[in-house]
């Protein structure tokens, strides 16, 4: 054997003993997941990026074998838990360097004052309570998971009030007075409302009015100084905090100072029994680390990957690149990778009695709030949503219903078949008219996350101050039927007399005699009183590029109707937005159509025939969903493409939900009105 082939195959060898690895991550952490790539370790585990929409589309790529880790939450594993025909196995846990050994991240304790003449859980009744804040788990969630099997728990069955006050309503009447901070609801008039209504869970916050962070007697330590030093009589927090307050040693952090004495207080054990803090706490529920899942083959070859992680973690422990947190999902104070024995998801969380915190109800009949959509492809993605808010605490339970059209879901929600249906731009107000339902919320757009306006586009320097200057002039629009293309500078138009509605369209290219570019208006249906197609196309472009950006940019317009939308194709030196929304008119830059427009446009909005009273109920999962995931997609991007198809559910550019004000809707009914009778609607 020549050296040059002993080289050869010696080569080949060290190639075929490298084994490698598909690591999932979320698109947008892919170029920090190639980064990661880069890190020299002494391990020759190979790793490989491979790049889904969000967390969730990486546990189904995980399943099909497309990868073969990735990190994940507990509530993620609970997800995973609900596949069908999964094996899923979670073999690596990340701890703290604080706690590299416990058994759980945190446990959930209850702290006494060690006089309190308690003797079982029932005698919490009429107490003054300190908690962590609204949500939260040791403070809140497992609490009342645990305190609701309890008889003389209030139930929380009213049918009449959504799942989220029922828990406040039954803390409040439970516990004399709390400390319970945070945003009670995503809508704020709903929050304010409720606040109002249970101010004794605001009873003990350092600022009562305002029931929100930071409060110096909410968090982990905030609970026990409102038990200590503000008149609570129980707080709920986690058992390293407990020993951190009163200066105990916990795991690798030894003892210190603290002004705080211990031998005043006790731990509340699930028996009713009271146990001295010095002591190892009696935990009600745990929450379990943070960790890795894979599926079942990986296990036949785990070391080398256990090792590459460890590695990488210590790699990047010091500068905590972004690989280190958004790839491996590691944290500044969660880096401590430890091996366990392999688990089912569904087992792990189990050991914690975790599934019972996230799984817990409030009372039969379970309160569901029935979503309609009307493709395969929605009801998949419903699913996935009911799946993934439900793990996250948030309540009512989605479901979903599938109907052929959109018509049939707006008629299922008039007949009580499901509870929301969606519609885009002047349909919301025919569809309310038409089948007597209401809007309940509606997409936001763009970083700011306002509802689209439809605008007035004109030249950078141009004279036009007010709708009067452009008599005469030439108009662009986005195509026929669209709000902001026509239906707004229509309802302008004719809401200041400036044209008649009768035979609007035909009127509409009177006022702008200069001629017009309305795409689609040459349709016989578009354009039943025969009015001048000529002039109404007249400035559009022979090569069917008839945006309305290009007709301004060609000089074939002096004024464009768009959506605002639109508006980040548009160069800001060049352009600028006519204020007809303002008495006096003028013009502004193109980032305030906010404030600079002709009228809000109706985004996509989700219609209810519920009363008002149940729409907090209704709307509350769908906005939950989207303040939790606002800075969150990495998780699960609710927006944007999903299965290769665009619009589902929500459309592609929409950032956010909001609740749908009345007013906004009467002026979309007021439109619509004034546009049908002009026979264009």
């Amino acid at each position: 054997m020549t050296l040059r082939l002993f080289i050869v195959l010696a080569a080949l060898s060290a190639v075929q003993c490298k084994t490698s690895y598909k690591i999932c991550v979320p698109q947008q952490h892919l170029k920090a997941c190639q980064e990661m790539l880069d890190v020299e370790t002494k391990s020759k585990a190979v790793l490989e990026c491979v790049p889904a929409r969000d967390r969730m589309e990486c546990l189904y790529y995980v399943q099909q074998r497309q990868a073969d880790l990735v990190p994940v939450d507990p509530e993620d594993m609970y997800v995973a838990s609900k596949f069908p025909n999964q094996d899923f196995v979670v073999f690596q846990e990340y701890r703290t360097d604080d706690e590299p050994d416990a058994e759980f991240r945190y446990e959930a304790v209850i702290v006494v004052h060690k006089d309190q003449p308690i003797t079982n859980l029932d005698q919490l009744k009429g107490l003054k309570s300190c908690h962590t804040g609204v949500n939260r788990n040791v403070g809140y969630k497992i609490p009342l998971t645990m305190m609701m099997k309890r008889a003389v728990f209030p139930k929380m069955n009213d049918h009449s009030i959504s799942p989220k006050e029922n828990e406040l309503k039954a803390l409040s009447t439970f516990f004399e007075k709390s400390c319970i901070v945070g945003k009670w609801s995503p809508d704020p008039k709903t929050n304010a409302a409720w606040k109002a209504q249970y101010s004794q869970l605001c009873a003990l916050c350092e600022d009562p009015q305002k029931c929100d962070y930071p409060d110096n007697y909410s968090g982990y330590e905030g609970a026990l100084r409102c038990l200590a030093h503000n008149g609570g009589e129980v707080a709920f927090t986690k058992v390293i905090y407990v020993r951190k307050f009163f200066g105990l040693p916990v795991g690798t952090i030894p003892a210190s100072q603290s002004s705080e004495n211990p031998e005043d207080f006790a731990y509340l054990c699930v028996d009713g029994s009271k146990r001295p803090i010095k002591e190892k706490a009696c935990s009600w529920a745990a929450r379990p680390w943070q960790g890795l899942l894979g599926h079942n083959d990986v296990l036949a070859k785990l070391s080398p990957l256990r090792e590459k992680i460890k590695q990488l973690a210590d790699a990047g422990a010091a500068t905590k690149p972004e690989w280190f947190t958004q790839v491996l999902g590691l944290s500044e104070k969660i880096h401590h990778v430890a091996d366990n024995i392999p688990i089912k998801p569904a087992d792990y969380l189990k050991k914690a009695n975790y599934t019972e915190v996230i799984e817990r109800g409030h009372g039969v009949p379970e309160t569901v709030v029935r979503l309609c959509v009307t493709s395969n492809v929605a009801l998949a993605k419903c699913r996935a949503m009911s799946v993934f808010a439900f793990s996250r605490d948030i309540r009512p339970r989605l479901d979903c219903v599938q109907e052929s059209s959109e018509d049939d879901c707006l008629k299922s929600v008039q007949d009580n078949g499901s509870d929301l249906a969606s519609v885009d731009d002047m349909r919301v107000a025919a569809a309310s008219k038409r089948y007597n339902l209401h809007p309940v919320f509606h997409e936001v757009y763009g970083e700011k996350k306002t509802p689209n306006y439809a605008v007035a586009v004109v030249k950078k320097g141009s004279q036009y101050n007010n709708i009067g200057d452009l008599r005469g002039k030439r108009s662009c629009h986005s195509s026929f039927g669209t709000f902001s293309g026509l239906h707004a500078p229509l309802y302008y138009l004719i809401n200041k007399k400036a044209i008649n509605s009768d035979q609007c369209i035909k009127n509409l290219g009177d006022y702008f005699s200069g001629g017009l570019c309305l795409p689609g208006v040459d349709k016989p249906e578009n354009n039943p009183t025969g009015a001048n197609v000529a002039n109404l196309k007249k400035q559009c472009s022979s090569d069917n590029d008839n945006s309305p950006l290009k007709c301004l940019q060609e000089n074939r317009g002096d004024i464009a109707f768009v959506s605002s939308a639109e508006l980040p194709k548009y160069d800001a030196s060049q352009f600028e937005l006519l204020c007809l929304n303002r008495d006096a008119g003028g013009r502004d830059a193109l980032a305030n159509f906010a404030t600079c427009n002709i009228v809000m446009a109706p985004s996509r909005t989700w219609l209810s025939a519920k009363d008002f009273l149940s729409d907090v109920s209704i709307a509350h999962t769908p906005l939950s969903l989207a303040e939790l995931l606002d800075d969150r997609t990495d998780l699960f991007n609710i927006y944007g493409e999903y299965l290769k198809n665009n619009n589902v559910i929500f459309s592609n550019a929409a950032k956010g939900l909001a609740t749908t004000e009345k007013l906004d809707f009467e002026k979309f009914k007021s439109i619509h009105d004034v546009i049908s009778s002009c026979g264009v609607a």
